[in-house]
């Protein structure tokens, strides 16, 4: 098959959903598919570039050249939640060019693709969070509730909390009004049950489609690849440290692991890896024992990965499906996890780790004492994610993906 993978951002921008698209992308280009990858154009980066047996293509968005001060970070641009009108003109001189069976869609540059009738190119949406029917891209409420869904009177104050009224406003009437664009979707996939039955009532109601689950995957071989990497100059000076990989954003949780760090009675060093957000705690905030960095590349985060006692993940929001804890899994060290969103999908309670409830630090200061006071245990619960952690591999789950574009390359239009 030929394939477009069209993504808001790509490499080298880092974070979960970047690098699970170039990971796909890769492992079919390796299975004979013909894969291009089209996402937004980023400062000091080739417009089109050969890695890795995918053809990437860099297209400009229209209110970067009119609004660059809307995008907080150059080299993050985000694609609005509406087509934008420059990105969709060039995409369709790509898709003219490439002449794909399948458009695979994984982030609001959906809605560029969707405004533009490509004869015989079917579309698969795949979720990796709430974006589609949400603005704020969490189906949380500005209250901290569950949100019951897209309106026109809850989605402009609520977006306006997060973004600022004007911004907020506007980003919410561009998604309200896209909704009726997911009509043209052919299939619609989700990284968790959760999400899928979240978006479920909306897609339904808008689009008429089922929404399925295709959880997304992880290399194969972390464990062997991160002990056979350089040992980081930044870890710790002994290997049993615990360890955040993420956005070091507060709705991340990371203010809460601090507070239960704090907690603790002679801990080992923290080590939080991860990109950095408004919100993120100041350095001087930090308790002794805990040392934060940016920018770190992946191969040295599977390499402190293999190295730590426990990889911790406290989201307060609903997480789709965190890369982390599939990759700490198969490093084989235990997670401790909030139960919330599709993360039960990913851990089993009580055998790869433990879930414990959102926004506790009492309860995550519990559990990650009682870990590190038995190594035996620690040590079950790693092997024991080993084991677990294949259901989430490229070995397992390109194949599913592969199985569900050939099933929409067969969608008429």
């Amino acid at each position: 098959m030929r394939l477009i993978e069209l993504t808001d951002l790509y490499r080298p921008a880092i974070g979960g959903l970047e690098h699970f698209v170039a990971l796909l992308s890769e492992e079919l280009a390796q299975r004979g598919h013909e894969v291009h990858v089209v996402t937004s154009a980023v400062p000091s980066v080739p417009a089109v570039e050969r890695s890795a047996g995918v053809t990437v293509h860099r297209l400009p968005l229209l209110y970067q050249k009119l609004v660059p001060r809307l995008s907080q970070d150059a080299a993050r641009p985000f694609h609005p939640p509406a087509p934008d009108p420059l990105f969709r003109r060039l995409l369709a001189e790509v898709v003219q060019e490439v002449k794909p069976d399948v458009i695979h869609a994984h982030a609001w540059s959906v809605f560029s693709c969707l405004a533009r009738t490509f004869p015989r190119t079917p579309v698969m949406m795949t979720a990796h969070d709430y974006g589609l029917v949400c603005a704020r891209r969490s189906l949380v409420h500005r209250s901290g509730t569950s949100c019951p869904g897209p309106s026109w009177r809850r989605c402009g104050p609520c977006a306006g909390s997060q973004y600022g009224l004007a911004k907020g406003n506007v980003l919410a009437a561009a998604s309200l009004s896209s909704l009726r664009l997911l009509k043209k979707v052919a299939t619609f996939t989700a990284v968790s049950d959760y999400v899928a039955n979240r978006l479920s009532p909306t897609i339904g109601q808008v689009a008429g489609q089922p929404v399925h689950t295709l959880h997304p995957f992880v290399p194969d071989g972390l464990y062997e690849s991160g002990w056979q990497a350089e040992r980081p100059e930044f870890l710790p000076a002994q290997d049993g440290y615990l360890l955040y990989v993420g956005q070091l954003s507060r709705h991340k949780g990371v203010d809460v692991l601090i507070d239960a760090y704090r907690r603790l009675s002679s801990p080992p060093p923290l080590l939080m890896l991860g990109t950095p957000h408004p919100t993120s705690p100041a350095p001087e905030s930090l308790p002794a024992g805990v040392t934060m960095r940016t920018s770190v590349a992946h191969r040295s985060v599977i390499a402190a990965m293999v190295r730590a006692a426990c990889v911790v993940v406290p989201s307060v929001w609903p997480e789709p499906f965190p890369t982390t804890a599939s990759e700490a899994q198969n490093c084989g060290v235990p997670v401790i996890a909030s139960a919330v969103g599709g993360i039960p999908e990913q851990i089993l309670d009580g055998q790869t780790g433990w879930l414990v409830p959102a926004a506790d630090e009492r309860a995550l200061t519990d559990r990650l004492a009682e870990l590190l006071a038995s190594s035996d245990r620690a040590r079950a619960m790693g092997q024991a994610g080993r084991l677990h952690g294949r259901l989430f591999t490229a070995a397992q789950g390109t194949g599913l993906f592969e199985e569900a574009l050939e099933t929409t390359s067969q969608t008429a239009c």
